[in-house]
């Protein structure tokens, strides 16, 4: 699965980049294109420097932004800004976003494939379906995928049902490989393997790259605090479906200890292997407020 997408974006003021483009002489009934998204970081710095569409005489100063494959789809529900936008574009691809744009791409390419998809209203009956379809193939992210960040979406309008719906989407999804560190010592026994009380393990997320997102790993827990990290990582991954997670955060933990997690790209040479994305969280600082209490009266005074 395809983890990022690249957007052209104004190299000045960083805003997406869009066009308007028509028939030359029916310069009112142009319609506005844009963003222009590719798969490819390779293929988007090309269209920067030969940008299509831009009208002749048009000079355009390009420059990259790179997004998360899931908050590309999920703008695709939310509508791209601005909000009179009709069309947008990933690859070689042209997909509309009003039944304006339906018109336009199919008089583009010369085939009626949008138009018979919206209804008299202009909100569409198929059509949304249909452009998902072809934005997941694209992707290669499965249409389940897409159908949970559209559920994601949908929830974000009321703060309780999002949290909810998040949390059933990680637990349906999401669950927590526990891994013995390689240095570990195990001695094989008839139902199992006999672990030192010294031992450590990885922790990492499997199903986060459903949703198109990295998974999450915490490295050399102790035996004694597996099932509190792995309690820690479904946390952080319900945070992540509803925020994101991206490498140099700083997450905050503020109980019972306040401890910052710093984000960094995990460097185990297994994700690479699987072609995929891993974040590691690592601890950064750790707080403990202080205070001063004399125990039994003329105690001596002591810091808790």
């Amino acid at each position: 699965m395809i983890d990022h997408v690249w957007l052209l974006t104004d190299a000045t003021t960083g805003d997406l980049s869009y066009v308007k483009h028509g028939k030359e002489g029916d310069e009112p009934n142009w319609k506005l294109i844009g963003p222009f998204a590719y798969t490819q970081p390779e293929a988007a710095a090309s269209a920067a420097k030969n940008p299509r569409f831009f009208p002749e005489g048009v000079e355009a100063d390009l420059s990259l932004v790179r997004i998360e494959a899931s908050a590309f789809v999920q703008a695709i529900f939310n509508g791209f800004p601005p909000s009179n936008t009709d069309v947008f574009m990933l690859d070689d691809g042209i997909f509309p976003l009003t039944n304006a744009g339906a018109d336009w791409v199919d008089e583009a390419l010369g085939h009626p494939i949008w138009t018979p998809l919206f209804d008299g209203s202009g909100t569409g009956l198929d059509w949304l379906g249909r452009v998902l379809k072809q934005i997941a193939t694209r992707l290669s992210m499965n249409m389940e995928t897409v159908q949970a960040i559209g559920t994601i979406n949908a929830a974000a309008e009321d703060d309780a049902a999002e949290v909810d719906q998040t949390q059933v989407l990680v637990m349906k999804h999401v669950g927590v490989a526990i891994i013995p560190e390689p240095e570990t010592i195990a001695l094989e026994r008839d139902h199992g393997f006999l672990l030192s009380p010294a031992a450590q393990f990885w922790l990492h997320t499997t199903g986060m790259a459903m949703f198109g997102l990295p998974e999450l790993e915490i490295r050399n827990i102790p035996c004694w605090w597996v099932q509190s990290g792995c309690a820690e990582l479904m946390t952080w991954a319900a945070y992540a479906l509803d925020h994101g997670i991206s490498e140099g955060d700083e997450l905050q933990v503020d109980a019972p200890v306040a401890v910052t997690l710093k984000v960094v790209e995990s460097d185990d040479v297994t994700w690479e292997t699987k072609g995929m994305g891993c974040l590691r969280l690592e601890v950064g600082t750790v707080t403990l407020l202080q205070g001063h209490v004399r125990h039994e009266g003329g105690g001596s005074k002591m810091v808790h």
